[in-house]
């Protein structure tokens, strides 16, 4: 009876692991670096949101997502943050170095909604896409907050003066037609989510 209750402790470990790894988990969002998408003001509960590791497999993201990564600058932190300009893109910038920052290739550009209290890529700069680890695609808890996190748009972040390359071009040069402009930075780069897993789940402060 012990080999059969050890042998079967010994196959759903692995496999419950290996679900969580591959398909996705919920995790709470905890902070309000997200507001108003996610913990909004007027909620004193935590939201907690689905994070779907599947729908990346591929790293195709779209702007205006919202996606847990591993913090740049911690990397034993993950953050939970909207994806504001891809590879090719540039952006204007509310808080960072340069007022105009083109996306390197195979990175991204992420913020919070909340600015003022947001670890993000106005601190850490652009981000390498392999630094996602799922797209947040429903807050599940509580019930009344249910829904879908579909993508916001964020077109009027990206530069129309400085132009928008496509993904997959090598060149990312960005021309400015204001005299006053500052050249965009163009950089080729070598709501907070606190990592634990008590009862299976990743807690995340935003």
């Amino acid at each position: 009876m012990w080999k059969v209750v050890i042998g079967t402790a010994a196959f759903t470990i692995p496999a419950s692991v290996t679900l969580f790894d591959l398909c996705g988990y919920v995790a709470k969002v905890e902070g309000s670096s997200m507001q108003p998408a996610l913990n909004p003001p007027d909620w004193k509960k935590s939201d907690y949101v689905l994070l779907n590791r599947w729908g990346i497999r591929q790293y195709n993201f779209q702007r205006g997502e919202i996606v847990c990564l591993t913090c740049p600058s911690n990397p034993g932190q993950k953050i939970i943050k909207r994806i504001i300009g891809l590879e090719g893109d540039t952006i204007k910038t509310p808080g960072y170095r340069s007022r105009f920052v083109t996306v390197p290739q195979g990175h991204c550009w992420v913020e919070g909604d909340h600015h003022g209290l947001s670890l993000d890529s106005n601190v850490f700069g652009p981000v390498a896409l392999g630094l996602i680890n799922a797209r947040a695609s429903h807050v599940v808890w509580p019930p009344r907050r249910w829904q879908r996190l579909a993508p916001t748009d964020v077109d009027n972040r990206l530069s129309r003066k400085h132009g928008r390359k496509t993904r997959g071009q090598n060149n990312f040069a960005a021309i400015s037609t204001d005299e006053d402009d500052e050249e965009a930075e163009n950089l080729t780069l070598n709501s907070d989510v606190s990592y634990s897993k008590p009862n299976n789940l990743l807690s995340v402060k935003g």
